[in-house]
């Protein structure tokens, strides 16, 4: 797992009080950023790169990765100079440096590099930058951002292949909106490695993953019994996720399936360890039945809209698994906010905090990347890809989520899992990703 913090400023702050300065700080920076691009550049010979620098410090971190790179040009755009940028200025003149006067051709260069901003941007791109990063998008070379992508959730916007994060990962860069701008976000250590103290979740990685781990010794009755209250399209969907994914016996209350795979069931007629309810479901009248009190759940799709949902609200082994618009609704009917989804979309975080304060229950705001919470607790999975954005890969998740609560994991443990093992999948999807779809991602699952 890596940090997320909402900005550099508690972070740098730490490495202070154990010693490093500033100058010291941007030089570690400076010399992450160099090492970086020089990975980069391995494969393309004699590659031509180019800084595009800011007057503060991030484009004094640019001005560091020069003195450590062979070869480099750099354009210094006309903003007022901070005291830590006069002084790398200085020493690259006096090593006989000399700055690019002219706005280059950017389609000359093989690699450029963004430091005008970073995490200090806090005001709009002047006209002279917004037209100089739409030339730069046209650009074929490889684009890397130093710490955040200039203009990030502006209309015009550094787009990144990759963003080298100075320390942490911030908040803003798991946004949905900076999902198409910052590519692969990777860490630049600043001279320690310490775990930062004031962060506000943790960044999910394929190495946190953690399955259901069968015993030689099992039988079916081992692994949970998943009950699936949805209709008959996405119940089976959801209960072949189950399936898949690990749980014993799956039930799908409904009339019929569109798989032998499933029990059907007209109700609750035995041991039931976990259950998924809402999808497609019109008839919520389960909810109220007294045999779910004590039975982990996963709420989702028409359970949003129903006033039995109070129920669970404040129950620690619930996972609502709402997307935008349901958030919304949910915002609107128990907690009196009426937020529309452009809204909550530029605000996920704050807004999935807010929430989380008040209810008890893991909530998992679904998106390009979905956050997982639990009061103080978060937790974002950011590998996933426009494969997902299909009717019926919710549908799945829901089912995905119950095998592991009819497993035993808790809660906030099962939606983390099942959450980021279906990004996984979707990122190990090969082929179109026009062509994925939810049994593609059902059978995806046997490959992780």
């Amino acid at each position: 797992m890596k940090a997320i913090c909402k900005d550099n400023i508690s972070y740098e702050k730490q490495l202070i009080e154990k010693g490093l300065d500033e100058f010291l700080m941007m030089e570690n920076a400076g010399v992450e950023l160099a090492n970086f691009i020089k990975k980069k550049s391995k494969k393309i010979h004699n590659a031509k790169i180019l800084f595009l620098l800011g007057t503060g410090g991030n484009g004094a971190d640019g001005l560091v990765a020069i003195r450590h790179l062979k070869k480099a040009s750099a354009y210094v755009l006309a903003y007022k100079k901070s005291t830590m940028f006069l002084k790398q200025e200085q020493i690259l003149q006096n090593i006989g440096f000399e700055f690019l006067q002219e706005e280059p051709c950017f389609e000359d260069f093989d690699i450029i590099v963004d430091c005008v901003f970073g995490s200090g941007l806090n005001k709009a791109l002047d006209e002279k930058l917004q037209g100089i990063i739409q030339k730069i998008s046209q650009s074929k070379a490889i684009k890397i951002a130093c710490d955040i992508p200039s203009g990030l959730g502006q209309d015009v916007c550094f787009k990144a292949d990759y963003t080298l994060c100075m320390g942490v990962v911030k908040e803003k860069l798991l946004e949905d909106f900076a999902k198409e701008f910052v590519g692969k976000i990777k860490i630049a250590h600043l001279g320690l490695k310490i775990q930062a103290q004031s962060t506000s979740g943790f960044l999910l990685e394929r190495k946190d993953l953690k399955l259901i781990q069968k015993k030689c010794s099992f039988n079916k009755g081992d692994l949970g019994h998943v009950y699936i209250f949805a209709n008959k399209s996405a119940g089976t969907l959801a209960g072949l996720g189950a399936l898949e994914f690990g749980s014993g016996l799956v039930s799908l209350v409904a009339k019929e399936s569109f798989s032998p795979l499933l029990m059907l069931k007209d109700t609750i007629e035995s041991k039931i360890n976990a259950a998924a309810i809402g999808m497609g479901l019109n008839d919520l009248s389960i909810l109220k039945d007294e045999r779910l009190q004590s039975v982990p759940l996963v709420l989702d799709a028409n359970c949003f809209q129903n006033a039995d949902l109070t129920l669970y609200l404040n129950r620690k082994d619930v996972v609502l698994t709402p997307h935008p618009k349901e958030f919304s609704m949910l915002l609107k009917l128990y907690m009196n906010k009426n937020i529309q989804v452009e809204e909550i979309q530029k605000k996920r975080f704050f807004y999935v905090k807010e929430f989380s304060k008040q209810f008890e229950c893991v909530l998992v705001l679904k998106g390009a990347n979905p956050i997982i919470a639990q009061k103080d607790k978060l937790f974002v999975v950011n590998c996933g890809n426009e494969a997902l954005a299909k009717a019926g890969s919710g549908d799945v998740l829901s089912g995905m989520i119950a095998a592991l609560l009819g497993a035993k994991f808790s809660a906030l443990e099962a939606a983390k899992n099942a959450v980021l093992a279906h990004a996984l999948v979707a990122k190990d999807y090969k082929k179109n990703k026009n062509s994925f779809d939810a049994l593609k991602l059902i059978k995806g699952l046997k490959c992780l």
